[in-house]
């Protein structure tokens, strides 16, 4: 168990690494969600190949599994791959997940590597700390990965229409399982609690799911990525401004720039990835109430970090600057 306020660089100056895909994956996955408004750039290619179910190892056992290398302007942009199993009732199951990087080169994946040991140790900590009986809430992708990697039951999991309008999503979409009219309702669910007060969307949390079972909620950065589909299916509009700001040679002088420019921008609440050369900064606008969000309380913000919403308890947090975060509802 790692506490919210550790060592971790972010608690002092907000800044984390961002773990892989760059600048591309988030051009991609940050795109139009409209229904027929598929994103398109000639630029983006992307080759598909089997690989050894073998190879993407979690607690079901795969029955296939697909690589999809995207290349952006002929170079080696980042790497998915999407697996085919049986859940613990037999029901036929899809998974997208960060593959690992290879040595022998037959995965291509150096900006995904990272995500995967995330993910890895993320699912070792749900199996110590979340009973076989524990229902997890997040977005779809997330869910997936929660339960193929640690068996726990993952509450929303099929992305609908909205979903494949992003060229990356689209590229696999006979892949994925798509939500049925049920699901749907879970999509609209999840956008609504994660981008409505904190306070307002854990009292509905708990009044939805009653206390017949353990529930935890799980977000990381890159849901920062999906919040044009995440409006799509319902949610409301978070205000959030973001910005690429190049990183210099001297860490205390980046700081500088990037408070300065929360601060010139919003009212000063932001979180900032570290990709390479530059910061992908996010800040709360200073009009609205995008501060006090699910989302955005549960997630690195500078403002976040000072207090937990009422309601929940961190039962696990990743390093890299507390990329992704665990926590169960108390009720």
């Amino acid at each position: 168990m790692k506490g919210r306020y550790g060592k971790a660089l972010l608690l002092l100056v907000g800044i984390a690494s961002l773990l892989g895909g760059g600048a591309i994956l988030f051009h991609e996955l940050s795109g139009p969600a409209s229904p027929g408004a598929v994103q398109a750039d000639e630029r983006l290619n992307v080759n598909s190949s089997s690989l050894q179910p073998t190879d993407l190892p979690g607690f079901f056992p795969a029955d296939s599994a697909q690589l999809y290398s995207f290349r952006y302007d002929d170079k080696d942009a980042f790497s998915l791959a999407v697996v085919q199993y049986r859940n613990a009732s037999g029901a036929r199951s899809s998974a997208v997940l960060f593959p690992k990087e290879s040595q022998d080169g037959v995965i291509s994946s150096s900006q995904t590597g990272l995500r995967n040991e995330i993910w890895q140790s993320a699912s070792e900590a749900i199996l110590k700390h979340a009973p076989e009986e524990a229902l997890f809430l997040s977005w779809w992708d997330d869910g997936q990965r929660i339960q193929y990697l640690s068996g726990r039951e993952a509450w929303l999991q099929k992305p609908g229409e909205e979903t494949f309008s992003s060229s990356v999503w689209g590229a696999f979409r006979s892949d994925l399982i798509e939500a049925s009219n049920k699901d749907r309702d879970r999509l609209e669910h999840m956008a609504r609690w994660l981008t409505m007060d904190a306070d307002k969307a854990l009292s509905e949390i708990v009044a939805y799911f009653g206390k017949s079972r353990p529930i935890y909620l799980l977000v990381n950065n890159d849901v920062l990525l999906r919040l044009s589909e995440i409006k799509a299916y319902g949610g409301s509009d978070l205000g959030l401004k973001n910005k690429n700001i190049p990183a210099g040679t001297n860490l205390h002088g980046d700081i500088a720039q990037v408070k300065r420019w929360a601060h010139e921008t919003g009212e000063g609440n932001y979180l900032a990835h570290k990709e390479g050369r530059y910061y992908r900064t996010w800040v709360t606008e200073t009009e609205g109430d995008s501060k006090n969000t699910l989302l955005v309380r549960l997630l690195p913000f500078i403002d976040s970090l000072k207090k937990l919403p009422e309601g929940v308890d961190l039962v696990y947090q990743s390093g890299w600057g507390g990329y992704l975060s665990v926590y169960k509802v108390e009720r």
